[in-house]
Order: structure tokens, then C-alpha cells, then sequence
């Protein structure tokens, strides 16, 4: 049994056919490459495309919003965007919200997302009311970006991992969002599936298994896509409360009574 982080989904190609060929059962953890005989196990990132795009139209239901995606050569980015505009699509086509930035973001680094998000302001005349960050890291660099102008806090944004900084930011107010991954329940739950399989289990029949066919090419996989958790203002406790991160670390440089979770 093989568990697979891909760097290149599609390079990984060639090797997932040997192992198949040799007999060998294969998991893609996280990153999806698109082999029909291997498990699929991630979050739902379609989901929390969905659920980013909720909290920040919660926050700013109208207005200029800008786009920071992903690496272009991870499906995870494509994912994302999906669950994003199943959201946000009516209230562009109705005019309520104007998609002025859109970019992928190479690496998914913080600089480039800086970077990405500095051209934005300038095209814009800082004229942005959210930023849909598709994580926590670019988010960072967005952040920055903004506190540059002044705008921190006053716009809208969003991020996923759970980064102990992001759920500082959300903290603070100048982050609005982080969809938490829990990476030891992922871990754990592929640890499980991975013995079920190795004692005969058959893909279709592990427990919680979907089909997942939306990838670049379509190809329909078995997938455990597991629910992931949202971080706002109100959620922090939740974070606290697993011991992913310390009070202190949650709450350092919060004003006293402006989140529950603090004090």
C-alpha cells in the first residue's frame, strides 16, 4: 500500500501504473492524481470553497471583491474556485459583486500572494471589499498587502488551514475566516482506510466512500472526502478547545471583550 502526497498530479502518472500493474493498492492523500484504482481521501475542498465564499458574503454581501487562487497546477486550486463561485456566481451575474482580481498564485507562496494582491490595489485604486484567499499563507501576504494601504481590517478576508497565525488574525479582525483542516484527523483516517484495504477491502466498499469525478480529466474515483471546520470570531474557542492552539497564541494583541473566546 502506497500513501501519496503528489508535487505533479499528472507527472505521478507513469509510477501509479506501475504500482497497479505490480499489484499495488494506492492512496492519493490530499492531492488528487486521476487513477481509477486508487483512493481519493482529502477534504472537501469544493466544500470549503463554499464555506470561504459564505463567511466572507456574510461580512461583505456586495462590492469588489478579488480573487487570490492557488497554484495553477494543483487541481486543489480548480476545486476551490468551484465552491467559491457555486456561492458567489448569482451575485456576479446580477451585478451585486464585480470579480475586479483574479489570479493564480504560483507556489501558493505568501510573497506571491503579496505581490498578486499589491497589483490588485494599484489596477483598482484600492477600491476592493473582500479578498477570497484560498489559504491561510497567501492570506498572510494579502494581509500585508493591505496593511500597507491602511485597509487592513476594514476588508474582508478569507483563508483555510487553520494556521496558528491566521486564527491570531481572526482574532484581530484583520482575517475573517479559516477553514480548518485537521490534519490529525486526516492522518488518522487514512491510517485506518489504508489497513482496511490491505486486508481486502474493496475501495467501493470502505465506510463513507463517495465517487468523485471532477478533476482536469474526469476520471471517476472512489473518495473519502472528509468536513472540515469553520474558524470565524465566534469558532475560536472550538480551535482552543481541540488544543490546536493556546489561548495565548489565539488571543495575543486582542482588545479585552471584543472576542468570546479570549476573555
Amino acid at each position: 500500500m502506497l500513501i501519496i502526497v503528489a508535487y505533479d498530479s499528472d507527472a505521478i502518472l507513469p509510477s501509479i501504473k506501475a504500482a497497479r500493474d505490480a499489484n499495488i493498492k494506492t492512496m492519493a492523500y490530499d492531492v488528487q492524481f486521476e487513477d481509477p484504482s486508487a483512493l481519493y481521501i482529502t477534504f472537501d475542498n469544493i466544500g470549503v470553497g463554499r464555506l470561504m465564499a459564505k463567511e466572507v458574503q456574510k461580512v461583505k454581501p456586495t462590492g469588489n471583491y478579488a480573487f487570490i487562487k492557488g497554484d495553477k497546477g494543483d487541481p486543489n486550486a480548480t476545486f476551490l474556485f468551484n465552491g467559491i463561485m457555486e456561492v458567489l456566481g448569482d451575485s456576479i451575474k446580477a451585478g451585486k459583486i464585480k470579480n475586479s482580481c483574479e489570479t493564480f498564485t504560483d507556489g501558493w507562496k505568501p510573497d506571491n500572494a503579496q505581490k498578486n494582491m499589491e497589483q490588485c490595489l494599484t489596477s483598482t485604486g484600492n477600491k476592493i471589499d473582500a479578498v477570497v484567499s484560498q489559504n491561510d499563507g497567501m492570506a498572510s501576504g494579502v494581509v500585508a498587502a493591505l496593511k500597507a494601504q491602511g485597509m487592513d481590517g476594514t476588508v474582508a478576508v478569507s483563508g483555510q488551514d487553520g494556521d496558528l497565525a491566521a486564527i491570531n488574525r481572526v482574532a484581530l479582525g484583520t482575517q475573517t475566516v479559516s477553514i480548518w483542516k485537521d490534519a490529525r484527523q486526516l492522518g488518522k483516517k487514512a491510517g485506518e482506510l489504508a489497513n482496511m484495504i490491505a486486508d481486502g477491502t474493496a475501495l467501493d466498499k470502505l465506510p463513507g466512500v463517495t465517487k468523485f469525478n471532477l478533476g482536469k480529466k474526469k476520471v471517476e474515483m472512489n473518495s473519502i472526502l472528509l468536513e472540515p471546520t469553520v474558524i470565524t470570531k465566534d469558532t475560536i474557542g472550538v480551535a482552543i478547545d481541540a488544543g490546536h492552539i493556546t489561548k495565548e497564541k489565539a488571543c495575543a494583541g486582542v482588545k479585552a471583550g471584543t472576542v468570546k473566546a479570549c476573555g
